[in-house]
């Protein structure tokens, strides 16, 4: 195999599908490689929640953009479309109202659609939840979930009918380097593909990729269990919407009428980190951890919807799975160039955000490339780390 480009891309999940969309579309010859398939990684297992509700700005603007391009996708996609818009829901506490209307305000201004329910609005419109601590509760009726897989498949196969290559089942053992720039990569068969730039988007493997360059980022990975509860058909009338409890620390979402997804949510980057919060479980060895859900680890996710959502108790409880979320030390992505290496761009430590955040992600990796635009990217950049080497 011999093949050279003016850009490579490692990992075609969606930010990495995105950027080679984005990129073999402006006319860059664009290489698009993954150790299995699209979406084989993380972004497969992501439960895909769409929102724009962020503290952060930035964050906001991402998950507005990524929402563009999800909606437009059957332009690309044959007319399918990968997003299902039940809206979404959060409540959160008395401490954090004020800095959540604040946000609220803030997102309408930047065009999105959000509302804010005092609690009586708030049970008005889902008598079957309970306000039991609520002091404020938001609404994003434009957003919802996505298919993460079709949409990350959607974006690459979008690539590869605007020219790029697509290289499968393939591993990059390590990056080429000379003189300070890249060069390229090294396949797990020998194999050097030649490229003038590279964006790494491999999640959970960039710290080990990082590594083969003396590079280094404080980056770790958490294994994040998911409930999957049979609602037996009535998941949107026991679940009707993308669901976040700031005060019981759950978020879940409907999945069609057959199951609701759900699991534990510990508040890293919309807000403050909650220091009650149990640390999910950390990884060593991204192609080597529990991958099934315990029941017991169900359970314990069941249980933090007992006083808000009753009626989901009474679900049965099919087998889990369990992803990875490559994490960062402040909660937010790591995006951008990578100090100590010219030619390398990173997209690392999602930290959670990493699926509605990430088309905006690879269309923003796209435009610093092309045009050294940083603007949105500049708050996520890895020299906020000091020196990468």
């Amino acid at each position: 195999m011999s093949t050279s480009s003016d850009v490579l891309i490692i990992g075609a999940g969606i930010v990495g599908s995105s950027a080679a969309y984005f990129l073999a579309r402006s006319g860059l010859s664009t290489t698009l490689v993954d150790r299995v398939h699209p979406a084989g990684g993380p972004t497969g297992k992501s439960s895909a929640l769409l929102h724009a509700f962020y503290l952060m700005p930035e964050l906001s603007r991402l998950a507005l953009r990524g929402r563009e391009i999800l909606v437009g996708l059957p332009e690309i996609a044959n007319g399918n479309s990968f997003v299902t818009q039940v809206g979404m829901m959060w409540v959160c506490g008395e401490d954090s109202s004020a800095a959540w209307t604040g946000a609220a305000e803030r997102i309408r201004g930047q065009g999105g659609q959000i509302e804010t329910l005092s609690p009586q609005e708030f049970t008005s419109a889902v008598p079957a939840f309970s306000d039991d601590r609520v002091a404020l509760a938001l609404w994003e009726p434009e957003f919802g979930y996505a298919d993460a897989f079709g949409a990350t498949n959607a974006l690459a196969n979008g690539a590869r009918n605007e020219g790029a290559t697509l290289l499968q089942n393939t591993s990059v053992k390590s990056l080429a380097v000379r003189n300070g720039k890249v060069t390229g990569v090294v396949l797990e068969d020998g194999t050097t593909l030649n490229a003038g730039n590279i964006i790494m988007a491999a999640g959970p493997w960039t710290r080990a990729l990082l590594a083969t360059a003396g590079l280094q980022l404080p980056l770790h990975v958490e294994r994040h269990p998911m409930a999957v509860l049979d609602a037996g058909g009535k998941a949107r009338s026991i679940m009707p919407f993308a669901w976040c409890d700031d005060i019981n620390c759950n978020y879940a979402r409907p999945d069609n009428d057959g199951v609701i997804l759900a699991g534990s949510w510990a508040g890293g980057g919309t807000g403050l980190r909650h220091e009650t919060a149990e640390r999910p479980r950390s990884v060593t060895d991204p192609d080597h951890y529990m991958e099934g859900v315990e029941e017991a680890e169900s359970v314990e996710i069941l249980k933090t919807f007992t006083t808000r959502v009753p009626a989901m108790l009474d679900l049965g409880i099919r087998p889990g799975y369990a992803g990875l979320y490559d994490m960062s030390p402040d909660d937010l992505p790591i995006i951008g160039k990578m100090p100590g290496i010219e030619g390398l761009y990173i997209s690392a430590g999602s930290s959670g955000h990493g699926f509605k955040t990430g088309p905006a992600v690879g269309e923003a990796l796209a435009e610093l490339l092309i045009r050294a635009d940083e603007s949105l990217l500049k708050p996520f950049s890895p020299e906020r780390f000091g020196g990468a080497a």
